[in-house]
């Protein structure tokens, strides 16, 4: 056993021998920022070794941190304690809130509640007589037509058995009644879920009038597994239970969030009797603690692409333990229920014009509409645009660098929450790259072009190109972080390309281009088409947290489901994978357009 002091949380910890500070730190719930889930590729589990012996560096401590090296930092997931040891987590502890995105229509907004999967009456007990042997459940079964009762409904129905005449509320759906409670509540509530692979978003509606009462997100805590769908597949693979620990973090996400939401509109999470439930395939298995690693293997299989309906008891959801939990359909191993979500909350596979839907981020799902039919990949694009792989890249937070002008010789940027910046998140580097372009100082290769006006942003070190964006602190890209970058985008164009190969269709033809999720909503879209993410003549709109709104609209249309459902099939899924001509498209695509 060696004990490690961290600071600054002033915690010390028991750590087994030989065992890396990650995973020490992992166990006992400590979150350092990582994207590579701990296998030392991404660089950012940065810690400081104040006092103490330590392992030597590794070749990948070495190629991340340099110099540095000699100042103490090293890398969390490559030191292991030699002895007692004092360390400092402050430059990679995961305590900053993230920007999450509230669904399009947010506020106190309402539409139209027609088929409410979940519904209500509130009636008067009348007991039987002893002339008349029955019993309560037979009693209640004439009220509302339904024979089936949950058990937590017979015991709510239990506590109505010693009083005459009481008033009381009775909750049922398709399956059974799941709820008898007294008195009637003022509000019937639901929640909507987001499940993102980093971030979860959730909102809090009244499902009688489909009135939002309040919204949050929150970082999603299996990012101490890593920060895409790769690093949770690798987890459950080396060690089948990380599954439960999986299943366990999302869960205790999204319980804080109802939290949260209930606490803003002054309301008890108890109350909850309707949840909905979206997110990537990956993601919706986790949720269920289904093993995803069919999905990870040829022929990337899931266990589930059919919507599911549970009850929250199941999953340890702190709401009512009867609430009917929907979980959205999936059209594919790599296009979920977040995609099917999102189109159907704007309709975008009944449009009549050719549409290009796309969610960029860690999955890089892509969407084609075209005559009534629908093409979807998944294109795997990576973290980089949470910034892993960019030396100064970052999430979405409070510091984070997300846009920039160029002028000529000068350079201006803005951060979220408008306080000094920490790093680059990935909007911000989407549109760096494009005023790099704009401005002829990055190829079509994505090589520096120095220009005399702009010779001062220049710096060379040991080999390495750099451009500087902030020298107060030291913030900069460099050629390798355009690199990074450059694959996720050729990885999503190509996908594009092969939609519309299948749909023998040209870029041109494309007519509208609706940009979704976080980075949809904040990139500029003329960045967008100096990158070839838009073609020059497509109309481009954003839509925020399309999958958001689909989740509420879940919770209170039963036809809204069915329509998602019917969707899901209508999907033509194309394995990039399987097709031939995807490294051709890939290739041709990682160079930016001239």
């Amino acid at each position: 056993m060696v004990r490690i002091k961290v600071l600054p949380l002033g915690k010390t910890l028991e750590g087994e021998e030989a065992e890396n500070l990650f995973l020490l730190f992992q166990r006992k719930n400590i979150p350092l920022e990582s994207y590579c889930g701990g296998v030392g590729s991404c660089g950012k589990c940065v810690v400081r070794i104040v006092q103490g012996e330590v392992s030597p560096p590794t070749s990948q401590e070495v190629r991340h941190l340099g110099e540095r090296i000699g100042e103490g930092f090293r890398l969390a997931c490559q030191v292991v304690p030699l002895g007692d040891v004092v360390c400092d987590v402050s430059a990679s502890f995961e305590d900053t809130k993230p920007l999450v995105l509230g669904s399009p229509e947010e506020g106190n907004e309402t539409f139209s509640v027609d088929d409410v999967p979940v519904r209500r009456k509130i009636l008067r007990l009348h007991k039987p007589s002893l002339h008349s042997p029955t019993s309560l459940k037979e009693e209640l079964e004439g009220m509302v037509s339904l024979s089936s009762f949950e058990r937590v409904a017979l015991s709510g129905l239990s506590l109505l058995g010693e009083k005459d005449e009481e008033t009381f509320e009775v909750l049922w759906d398709e399956r059974a009644v799941f709820a008898v409670r007294t008195p009637p509540k003022e509000t019937i509530l639901g929640l909507a879920f987001d499940l993102g692979t980093t971030t979860v978003a959730c909102e809090l509606l009244d499902l009688a009038s489909g009135r939002v009462l309040a919204w949050e997100g929150a970082l999603n805590r299996q990012v101490r597994f890593g920060a895409d769908v790769i690093s949770r597949l690798r987890a459950v693979q080396e060690r089948f239970e990380n599954l439960e620990a999986l299943q366990r973090d999302v869960v205790e996400t999204m319980n804080a969030l109802a939290g949260v939401v209930c606490q803003q509109a002054r309301l008890d999470p108890k109350d909850v009797v309707a949840v909905s439930v979206c997110g990537n395939t990956v993601m919706e298995h986790l949720f269920l603690g289904l093993s995803p690693l069919s999905i990870g293997v040829v022929p990337f299989v899931p266990v589930l692409r059919e919507g599911y309906v549970l009850r929250a008891g199941e999953l340890a959801l702190s709401v009512h333990p009867g609430a009917q939990v929907y979980v959205f359909p999936a059209v594919a191993g790599y296009v979920g229920g977040d995609v099917l979500a999102g189109l159907g909350a704007f309709g975008v596979h009944e449009a009549e014009r050719t549409i290009l839907y796309i969610d960029i981020g860690t999955n890089g799902e892509t969407v084609l509409v075209h005559r009534g039919e629908v093409f979807a990949c998944g294109t795997a694009a990576g973290p980089a645009f949470e910034g892993a792989g960019v030396r100064f890249g970052m999430r979405a937070s409070l510091g984070a660098i997300h846009a920039f002008r160029f002028e000529q010789g000068r350079l201006s940027f803005s951060t979220i929450g408008g306080v000094p910046p920490r790093g680059i998140c990935g909007t911000g580097l989407l549109d760096l790259m494009a005023g790099l372009l704009a401005f002829g100082l990055l190829s079509s290769t994505g090589r520096f072009r120095r220009q005399a006006e702009w010779a001062s942003f220049f710096e060379e070190e040991r080999g390495e190109r750099r451009f500087i964006v902030s020298r107060d602190p030291l913030i900069f890209v460099t050629e390798k972080d355009i690199e990074n970058l450059q694959l996720a985008l050729g990885a999503m164009k190509a996908g594009r390309d092969i939609l519309l190969k299948e749909a023998h269709l040209k870029k041109e033809d494309i007519e509208e281009v609706i940009l979704a999720g976080a980075f949809g909503s904040f990139i500029k879209p003329e960045s967008a088409r100096i990158l070839g993410l838009i073609p020059q003549k497509a109309l481009a709109r954003s839509v925020g947290n399309a999958a958001l709104l689909g989740a509420r609209k879940a919770l209170v249309s039963l036809r809204f489901r069915d329509e998602v459902e019917r969707l899901a099939r209508r999907v033509h899924y194309i394995e990039l994978s399987a097709r031939r001509d995807f490294e051709d498209a890939f290739c041709d695509a990682l160079l930016f357009e001239s």
